[in-house]
């Protein structure tokens, strides 16, 4: 379950307890909440090894973790700004998208 804790300029803020998602590993949840607050299924969503590698990030939030390591990892994915901080916390903000393409 996800909590809308505040907003970013006009982008909400979602916070995750990854205490709370203990039967998931932290790359799992990341995709699940995605899939939740795009009303997509987890499929549909692309690879999540095309913005972070998978096992490095499971690996590095557990070690957090189990050493009370205050870490901050961020890195973007299906159009949100993901980070995790402080270990057990994940933060999904959603990117504003841009209000003209670039001239060529």
């Amino acid at each position: 379950m996800y909590t809308k804790t505040a907003e970013d300029g006009d982008a909400p803020v979602y916070e995750v307890d990854l205490d709370d998602a203990t039967v998931r590993s932290t790359s799992s949840t990341v995709v699940a909440r995605i899939a939740d607050l795009t009303d997509r299924d987890p499929s549909d969503l692309e690879p999540l090894w095309d913005s972070v590698d998978p096992e490095a990030l499971d690996a590095f939030v557990d070690h957090a973790s189990e050493s009370s390591t205050p870490c901050r990892i961020a890195f973007e994915y299906e159009g949100y700004e993901v980070e995790i901080v402080g270990a057990r916390r994940l933060r999904l903000t959603a990117k504003r998208e841009p209000l003209s393409s670039p001239m060529p």
